[in-house]
């Protein structure tokens, strides 16, 4: 009972790899990035899902970052509702805003290169010439 748990659990995480590594090749019209075709071992898998496991924990924190809209709004006002336009403050708002949105693309590039560690060297040039051009 509890293995079928955990295979769910795997299964769910190696889905959740495969779409985070191939969502920005398919935007880009690139379709030919599916992992089976890397033909990863069962180490390589188990390491990516980690990978992926830590990612979720890392998106869930920046997620909780961003959430705090009412409050942004709230300083937006006071900036634009200066008699005097405040150049420092604005500043501190905008870093304030881009902040955890920079860190959401750092983790990212992060997980990718941590994705390509895992791969041995002939994995990694097919996932390179396939998929990152």
């Amino acid at each position: 009972m509890i293995f079928s748990y955990w295979q769910k659990i795997a299964r769910y995480c190696a889905g959740f790899v495969l779409l985070t590594f191939t969502f920005s090749t398919f935007a880009s019209g690139q379709i030919n990035c599916d992992l089976r075709k890397l033909e990863l071992t069962q180490m390589q898998k188990t390491k990516l899902r980690l990978i992926r496991m830590q990612y979720k924990r890392n998106q869930d924190t920046n997620l909780q970052h961003t959430a705090n809209n009412k409050h942004k709004s709230e300083q937006l006002t006071q900036i634009l509702m200066k008699p005097k336009f405040d150049e420092t403050e604005a500043k501190r708002y905008v870093l304030n805003y881009y902040m955890p949105r920079i860190q959401q693309d750092i983790d990212e590039l992060k997980v990718q290169y941590e994705f390509l560690q895992v791969l041995n060297q002939q994995q990694r040039q097919n996932w390179i010439n396939n998929c990152l051009r």
